[in-house]
């Protein structure tokens, strides 16, 4: 057999396709013709770029129009169709960043754009995903916590205690009046603390924090005012590592802003200081020192009627056991109780209680501190004591 010729197959191939033309349904044909009713389609240049930011209980929209010259207007739908917005615009040539913003119930939403000539031609969509916020957000914040507060001579820090950061809290506004004139100071979340200047006596302040959804939200959401009153009360100086001295003679020295009596200062008139460690509180016998008997060290504070806490707040060694006579003591008045008198305290524990709880009813000079006689090769290490007012 001699091999087929190839205009044959080329002949062949051309009837197949014809044959494929004449099988196209009628109803096919009718579909095309009805998009192509009226000659040629016309698509408007669809939005480019398009951005959805989210907003409170709204969004804000940013696109970039088509360069089409013939762009007259642009819709937005979202909710399957049954809401929608529309924006005219006056086009210039080139294209035209466009931004607006508008209501949107909360939740999450699928955003269709369109943009329209002036014949109603309308282009394919371009579709864009946005948040919009509301109540359910809000329910979910919560004000900052003030953990505690410190005072000072010129003003008082809050304490702020760490937030989950997943809601977005961004910074916290304090408010507060000094001798009748209104501050106003705001917080970064990132930082712990803020400082009243001024704040010297017992007075309201109000705060509130605020947040941002997104980092790239429009809007910000806050919590309400809350009042808070700060209560001042003398503060306990000098009682963390490097704990200060006033005065020092080698390894041994004085604590500055503590009372400490001739008993406690059995290193040559020297002690509670130690430079070892990091300078820290150390009250030590043996080892070729003397022993102590009712050793005091202390500090006096006239104290507001309330509840407060005194505590070793970190222990770094000691050798002292729990029938040692050394106690932590809470005493009315400018000085401390003898160890044979130790039941004229206010309160007092064992050295190993390492925390004491006391009333004032009313205002009061009260002395704080350690009480001590100790025999042989005592000693503890004290990085530090905490004192304060309990709520």
């Amino acid at each position: 057999m001699k091999p087929m010729n190839i205009w044959y197959k080329i002949r062949m191939i051309i009837g197949c396709l014809f044959l494929a033309l004449l099988s196209f349904s009628c109803s096919d044909w009718d579909t095309f013709k009805k998009f192509t009713e009226g000659g040629e389609i016309i698509y408007p240049g669809k939005m480019q770029s398009v951005i959805i930011y989210p907003g409170k209980e709204r969004v804000q929209f940013n696109g970039i129009l088509n360069p089409d010259p013939n762009i007259v207007s642009y819709k937005i739908r979202w909710n399957d169709n049954k809401d929608s917005i529309t924006f005219d615009i006056d086009k210039p040539s080139g294209q035209l960043p466009v931004e607006n913003i508008f209501s949107v119930d909360e939740g999450v939403k699928s955003f269709e754009v369109y943009t329209f000539d002036a014949k109603g031609n309308v282009s394919i969509p371009v579709n864009a995903v946005g948040v919009s916020y509301g109540d359910a957000y809000r329910r979910k914040l919560n004000n900052r916590l003030i953990s505690d507060l410190t005072f000072e001579d010129s003003g008082t820090t809050i304490n702020w205690s760490q937030m989950d950061l997943s809601t977005g809290p961004q910074y916290t506004v304090v408010e507060y009046e000094v001798g009748g004139e209104a501050k106003t100071l705001e917080t970064p979340i990132s930082e712990s603390s803020t400082f009243l200047e001024g704040v010297t006596s017992t007075t309201t302040i109000k705060y509130k924090t605020v947040f941002k959804p997104e980092s790239t939200s429009i809007d910000t959401f806050s919590t309400t005012f809350e009042d808070y009153l700060v209560k001042i009360l003398p503060q306990m100086k000098n009682i963390r590592v490097p704990f200060a001295a006033s005065a020092t003679n080698g390894r041994w020295g004085i604590l500055a802003d503590w009372a400490t009596n001739e008993a406690a200062k059995n290193h040559d008139g020297y002690g509670g200081w130690d430079e070892w460690n990091g300078n820290i509180f150390n009250v030590e016998s043996g080892w070729g020192s003397p022993n102590i008997t009712n050793g005091k060290i202390y500090q006096t504070l006239n104290l507001p009627a309330g509840s407060y806490t005194f505590k070793i707040d970190e222990l770094l060694s000691t050798n002292i056991v729990d029938t040692d006579p050394v106690y932590l003591v809470a005493a009315e008045g400018t000085t401390l109780p003898d160890v044979e008198n130790i039941d004229d305290a206010l309160v007092y524990t064992q050295f190993l209680g390492n925390e004491i709880v006391f009333e004032v009813a009313e205002d009061k000079q009260v002395s704080i501190g350690i009480l001590t006689s100790q025999q042989g090769d005592k000693f503890y290490n004290i990085v530090a004591f905490d004192f304060y007012l309990n709520e």
